[in-house]
């Protein structure tokens, strides 16, 4: 398996409302899973964010191996202080995912950023910031 950065497409990330968003709208594949992991994990602790929405609303395939992936990087991220959340997955994602035999168990899910942002208004704080506990 090839992970040479140079070559390998970066996934954006940017602060909104002390939430950190990483919008997800390449093919992914072994070696823009393992940049993104390594990226997001440095992300965090930069900015010691307390919430991670993973945005593949632009993802048109996710195999059961790729969502594994995804799922291991969201526990990386709540071992690092973040809660994370899967947002913007696509019916015909969903329904394929449904026929494998996954763990959808604790998985944190929104249709979309605005409806992640609502599910989240509860923790943030008085200023509208992602920095309420981790649930």
């Amino acid at each position: 398996m090839n992970h040479d950065s140079a070559h390998v497409p970066r996934i954006p990330m940017q602060l909104t409302g002390g939430c950190l968003v990483a919008s997800i709208q390449i093919d992914l594949n072994d070696s823009v899973l393992f940049r993104f992991k390594r990226d997001l994990l440095e992300k965090i602790q930069q900015t010691q964010t307390r919430v991670v929405l993973l945005d593949v609303s632009g993802v048109d395939v996710i195999d059961c191996v790729e969502f594994e992936s995804i799922r291991e990087i969201m526990r990386m991220s709540r071992l690092m202080g973040a809660r994370s959340m899967l947002v913007g997955v696509k019916p015909e994602i969903a329904c394929s995912l449904m026929d494998y035999d996954l763990d959808f168990s604790g998985l944190e899910t929104a249709l979309t950023l605005d409806q992640a942002f609502d599910l989240l208004q509860p923790q943030m704080g008085s200023q509208g910031r992602c920095d309420g506990a981790i649930g």
